[in-house]
């Protein structure tokens, strides 16, 4: 290897630890104590979990099997009769037992932040993180 293959080598690896500690900057910085979890299945909402205490406002009845109120486990129907377990702890949420070929839903772990959505592909399902800014106006983009 030539010289400036090296210094090409340690300008993007340099370059990529910068990019990659900027994202982690801004995920921190976007998580909220005082949102809520939208669980969506089929693009319907059908579970909000309140992030502030673990409260929770069922939205649709047919798709939601259980709620433990002790141990803040909810557990909605997932696609082909599957269940998708959701936990919620200190401001957080994730998924913690789902039925799917890679688990995907389980791998992604917590998430507090609207950049940071939980996708359940394979059940259909999907958590977004909401902020509760009381903010309802339009901003400069989207007037």
């Amino acid at each position: 290897m030539r010289k400036t293959d090296v210094i090409l080598m340690i300008s993007i690896v340099i370059i990529s630890l910068i990019g990659y500690g900027v994202l982690r900057l801004f995920l921190v910085q976007s998580t909220t104590k005082d949102g809520k979890a939208i669980v969506y299945y089929h693009d319907n909402p059908i579970l909000e979990i309140f992030l502030e205490d673990g409260s929770y406002e069922i939205i649709d009845e047919d798709n939601v099997i259980s709620i433990n109120e002790v141990e803040f486990l909810y557990t909605v129907s997932g696609s082909n009769g599957n269940v998708v377990v959701i936990e919620y702890n200190n401001y957080r949420v994730r998924v913690i037992d789902e039925v799917s070929p890679q688990h995907i839903c389980q791998i992604q772990s917590w998430s507090s932040s609207p950049l940071k959505p939980i996708t359940c592909l394979p059940n259909n399902l999907v958590i977004i993180i909401e902020d509760d800014l009381g903010n309802d106006e339009p901003d400069d983009i989207s007037s």
